[in-house]
């Protein structure tokens, strides 16, 4: 039996189903921004992979982690650190979003999609270059094709407002710029700091996070004690809802940015 409080938490996390099952519904087709818009002014920097396309997978990336996290409380399965664990990705993927499409100026926007599209590269080719090793290796023409991507689109970087002209993705500023963007400077977007923080230690397995949902269940003489952590639905309601409002945001700038000037 849920307590008031808990009630409303669920209530809370479900009042946005039906907004992501169209966010969901969304996803499954590829969303082009129109000609002369925004976004399709931003793509022609990096044709390979848009600006537009690496917002928009960051968005479906969101709304999957968002979706899945809802769906386990619908099933009355509450984690108490794989939950956050999960909602660590929809943070990620709606700050991520916003961070690119946030800035007025098409400069700072396409600048900053190139540092998130080169680490989509660094990445892959770390990967392709691991396999090499492996039973099953991709051709070596691949993992140099993904290099050349790779070096043509750190070529094109310069600086900003923002950014150097040297500095790559950090997820901790892209966070923390997202939530104030999104959120506006106080309380609220300061949480947003701190629950990248908590939800890092819960992907990381460093348990410090538990603790910080945990109550006390008894003390030992020897100076230690026992805590136990179960499915607190009101923090979760709260981390869920902080990122559905980034996510939301994150949408709304893309349809901005795609409809015709």
């Amino acid at each position: 039996m849920l307590t008031p409080s808990e009630m409303k938490a669920v209530k809370q996390i479900f009042s946005t189903n039906e907004t992501m099952e169209r966010w969901r519904s969304r996803s499954r087709e590829v969303e082009k921004p129109l000609p002369g818009s925004q976004l399709d002014l931003d793509d022609q920097i990096w044709h390979y992979f848009p600006v537009s396309e690496i917002a928009r997978q960051s968005l479906v990336a969101s709304t999957q982690h968002l979706n899945l996290a809802c769906a386990a409380i619908k099933q009355a399965d509450i984690y108490p650190s794989a939950h956050y664990t999960v909602l660590r990705g929809g943070l990620i993927g709606a700050c991520q979003a916003v961070w690119i499409m946030g800035p007025d100026d098409r400069h700072e926007r396409q600048q900053r999609a190139l540092r998130v599209i080169f680490d989509f590269y660094k990445q892959s080719t770390k990967y392709a270059g691991r396999r090499l090793t492996t039973s099953t290796p991709p051709d070596q023409d691949d993992v140099d094709f993904l290099k050349e991507r790779r070096e043509q689109c750190r070529q094109l970087w310069d600086r900003t407002e923002t950014l150097t002209s040297k500095q790559t993705l950090n997820l901790t500023n892209a966070i923390t710029w997202a939530s104030k963007f999104t959120l506006g400077p106080g309380d609220t977007a300061d949480l947003v700091d701190l629950l990248w923080m908590e939800l890092s230690s819960d992907a990381h397995s460093l348990g410090w996070s538990i603790l910080t949902r945990a109550t006390l269940d008894s003390h030992e003489t020897s100076g230690m004690a026992t805590f136990k952590a179960g499915g607190d639905l009101e923090p979760l309601a709260e981390a869920y809802m902080i990122i559905y409002r980034l996510l939301k945001r994150g949408w709304s700038l893309f349809d901005q940015r795609c409809e015709t000037i």
